[in-house]
């Protein structure tokens, strides 16, 4: 299957992804001269992970990947190979999504609590998924996926 998308890094260190064609500029700096493409990749989705990977801080890829596990896939009613494309979190945030599509803060909190998540706020995962351009704001405490 042909690449269509690239995941590129500006110099200014920010990451991001791009459809094959399209003019590269960094969305942080307005940088189009200084950056690498890192990876291609034949899917959107792929694409999107690895930018919400690269653009992580350290600690909480770490966190991530230590938490992440086969027996994530039951609880949840996944298949491993979705849940090694999706963290833990991701997962928690779709549970919390309605079936029309709308995540809410409180459906969220409650889910983080009764799986005994205490060092990650949702209020955290949810900005840090607005700003990986996941998920934008649809009214106060709910949120689309886009």
């Amino acid at each position: 299957m042909e690449s269509a998308w690239s995941l590129i890094k500006c110099i200014c260190g920010h990451n991001f992804g791009i459809k094959k064609g399209n003019k590269i500029r960094c969305f942080r700096c307005s940088n189009n001269n200084d950056y690498k493409i890192i990876k291609n990749f034949s899917s959107s989705i792929d694409l999107r992970i690895a930018v919400a990977t690269a653009n992580a801080p350290e600690e909480i890829n770490h966190i991530i990947n230590n938490k992440l596990k086969g027996s994530e896939a039951k609880k949840y009613n996944l298949n491993i190979n979705e849940v090694v494309n999706m963290s833990k979190y991701q997962v928690m945030m779709k549970n919390a999504t309605s079936n029309d599509g709308v995540l809410k803060l409180d459906k969220l909190v409650s889910i983080l609590n009764n799986n005994f998540i205490e060092d990650v706020l949702a209020e955290d995962l949810i900005a840090k998924s607005e700003f990986e351009g996941l998920i934008i704001r649809s009214a106060h405490n709910e949120w689309s996926w886009l």
